[in-house]
């Protein structure tokens, strides 16, 4: 557990994957499959001040889509993870979503029946608007990474709210806004005096992705990418803030230390 100002920090393994990594197939064997590279969901928990909000969701358990379920390597464990705090799925006051790509959304809605159902049916779900117009009309770059029946079912929500750029969402708590992965990406952070934590959602999702000259095969805009990486990373570093990492499988959070060859991650407390 990680306390920055009233607010506990936890960190929820909930599942791991495969996901495409690498270089392209080659010209010469176009056949050959190209390397997979491990990840982790991670979610990040955080309760005080009467409210238990719940960053992203992961995939879920993937009964809507078998594009997923090919990748999934463990089960789904929200229920397990959220055990350990004392805490069920209907506990949640907020789920703060840092973008729509199904992997990070499709843990909302669980399987009844024919249709589906929310997981939490307390939450507040709290969406960037213009990711949220992006997720309603996305052009073909990425159709594949948003799903029209989430998204729809999200819009049916009685508790579902957006907000546009830059925005404290509580004391405390606020999110910045990245375009480079997704329109809209919200990166969320929580701070006080002394601790800042940022929530690297796509953008930083792993310390591998340190490198400010690294990008994903998912970003939109690889440009931008590389700019919001170089001025989040500069910042952090002077700053000494914590960031979070969705999907590494290996740490959940680092901090940021400048090396001879650019930035590199450094220490960081558990929780």
């Amino acid at each position: 557990m990680l306390a920055i100002g009233d607010y506990q920090l936890h960190s929820l393994t909930v599942q791991e994957f495969l996901f495409d990594g690498g270089p392209l197939p080659s010209r010469v064997d176009p056949t050959k499959p190209r390397p997979r590279v491990r990840l982790a969901t991670r979610l990040l928990l955080i309760v005080g001040n009467g409210r238990r909000i719940l960053v992203d969701t992961g995939v879920g358990d993937l009964c809507w889509t078998s594009r997923w379920a090919a990748n999934a390597t463990t089960p789904y464990r929200l229920e397990e993870e959220l055990e350990k705090h004392g805490l069920q799925p209907g506990d949640i006051t907020h789920l703060v979503l840092t973008h729509l790509h199904s992997d990070h959304i499709g843990g909302a809605f669980t399987c009844g029946g024919d249709r589906l159902v929310p997981v939490f049916p307390y939450a507040e779900v709290i969406v960037q608007e213009q990711n949220y117009r992006t997720a309603c009309r996305p052009d073909d770059q990425e159709r594949l990474s948003y799903n029209e029946t989430l998204i729809e079912e999200f819009r049916q929500l009685f508790l579902f709210r957006t907000v546009s750029g830059t925005h404290e969402l509580f004391p405390g708590i606020d999110v910045i806004i990245s375009n480079g992965h997704t329109r809209g990406q919200q990166l969320v952070r929580v701070s006080d005096d002394q601790t800042t934590l940022l929530h690297g959602a796509d953008l930083i999702p792993t310390t591998a992705h340190y490198p400010t000259s690294r990008v994903t095969g998912n970003d939109i805009d690889a440009r931008t990418v590389l700019e919001e990486k170089a001025a989040i990373l500069e910042e952090a570093c002077k700053k000494g803030w914590i960031l979070f990492f969705g999907h590494d499988p290996f740490r959940h959070a680092a901090t940021v230390l400048r090396g001879p060859c650019g930035f590199v991650p450094g220490p960081a407390p558990e929780f």
